[in-house]
């Protein structure tokens, strides 16, 4: 079974390989699909559940948990996950690069279904495969929906999940219903609002029920929330690349995509495809006059524009720190907005941190280190996990510092009020 699951996996990416990059070049949107996990497994460990409970080693509650959890890690596996890129103005191309990226993979899926015949996650309506009998649980696509459902309605009832509402949202879409998968993630957001990854999901399916799937407006805020979060968080560089794209703006556009190119493997087709946009992006800003069609010669500061250092925690402060707690370090104007215009992040397990903040780490590329001359460097200890300052972090701050090759201690030694 487990040779099947390699073969079937590597014909799907074959298929994708010859079928999305052509696609691509027409400005589709880019679908990267997840390698299909074996389905088998839940067949063994839906049996190991069932034998536990007939000798009584567990109890009817632990199957019951048991079982919920098969069924969410079932979705995970059947659950194609959109990948953003760049739309196409006219939509024509965008829609058949993303019916193939999705429905390749799952006729992989219900080929699977068929010739491996899995066995059904739910106990109450299969039959448990005994010697001599004939093949025991199957899994159909309106299980799986029927899993959806069942989700749902746990959620109804214990709704403080955001990983339960993100799994529903993202179901939700991979089947096409995107305002319930836009109203799943609104939920997910509202109680964990400073994730990047439910931050960029809401976005994606809230353009997708838009009229002309159009990110500007609410869906461009919420991806910049997410990019001031994690600046190298790869979906909201690839999605704010594309309203960029979509408005016309071409140079914002490369500018955001080009902040891909470290975060994808060397080689990979991948890097491949992120070139191609930039190129294209970068063209049609050459051709409208924004941007030459050549990247100009970096100045001076650009090349230069680089403070590191160290983050370190004062003893006054340090009985407050706990392994959980999230590290922001960042650089933000002397003078204007408190908006950083650079920052990374780490956990508080890695202090004392040496970090380096530059133009890579800018969270908006119009807004960029290389921009200043002086900046005030700061690090924060958040206990929420939330970029923005709460009651309890712990931060600290150094004075104004030049842009170019300052070496800075950080020292975290107040408590905010």
């Amino acid at each position: 079974m487990s040779m099947f699951v390699v073969v079937a996996a590597l014909l799907v990416a074959a298929a994708l390989l010859f079928i999305v990059p052509p696609l691509w070049q027409r400005r589709e949107r880019k679908s990267v699909q997840r390698t299909l996990s074996n389905l088998e497994i839940y067949k063994d460990q839906l049996r190991e559940l069932e034998a536990d409970l007939a000798v009584g080693t567990i109890s009817q509650e632990q199957f019951e948990h048991g079982k919920i959890e098969l069924e969410r890690r079932m979705l995970e596996d059947v659950t194609p996950e959109p990948a953003p890129a760049a739309r196409q103005d006219s939509g024509a191309g965008r829609s058949a690069a993303v019916a193939v990226a999705l429905v390749v993979p799952l006729l992989a899926i219900l080929i699977y279904l068929i010739q491996g015949n899995p066995q059904g996650l739910n106990p109450e309506s299969v039959t448990v495969e005994t010697a001599g009998s004939g093949p025991g649980h199957s899994v159909t696509m309106d299980q799986i929906e029927a899993m959806v459902v069942s989700l749902a309605e746990r959620l109804q009832n214990s709704p403080n999940d955001p990983e339960g509402w993100r799994m529903l949202g993202k179901s939700l879409a991979a089947m096409g219903r995107h305002e319930e998968s836009a109203d799943a993630f609104a939920v997910g957001v509202r109680l964990v609002p400073d994730d990047p990854d439910l931050l960029t999901d809401y976005a994606d399916a809230l353009a997708m029920t838009s009229e002309n799937q159009t990110l500007e407006g609410q869906p461009r805020e919420l991806i910049e929330k997410a990019l001031a979060v994690d600046p190298r968080h790869q979906k909201g560089l690839w999605l704010a690349g594309t309203a960029a794209y979509d408005r016309g703006d071409y140079r914002e556009a490369a500018a955001y995509w080009e902040r891909l190119m470290p975060l994808v493997e060397p080689g990979s087709e991948d890097e491949r495809q992120v070139q191609n946009i930039v190129a294209e992006a970068r063209g049609l800003a050459a051709r409208s006059g924004s941007l030459p069609a050549q990247a100009p010669p970096a100045s001076a500061a650009a090349v230069e524009a680089r403070i590191s250092g160290v983050v370190s925690v004062s003893p006054a402060v340090a009985a407050q720190v706990t392994s959980g707690d999230t590290l922001f370090v960042f650089a933000r104007a002397v003078q204007g907005p408190r908006m950083p215009v650079a920052i990374v992040r780490a956990q508080a397990a890695d202090l004392p941190f040496t970090f380096t903040l530059n133009d890579a780490a800018a969270v908006m590329p119009m807004a960029k280190l290389s921009d200043f001359s002086e900046v005030v460097v700061g690090a924060r200890l958040s206990k929420s996990g939330n970029a923005t300052p709460e009651s309890g972090d712990l931060e600290g701050y150094t004075n104004a510092v030049s842009v170019v090759g300052a070496e800075v201690q950080v020292v975290i030694d107040t408590v905010v009020p």
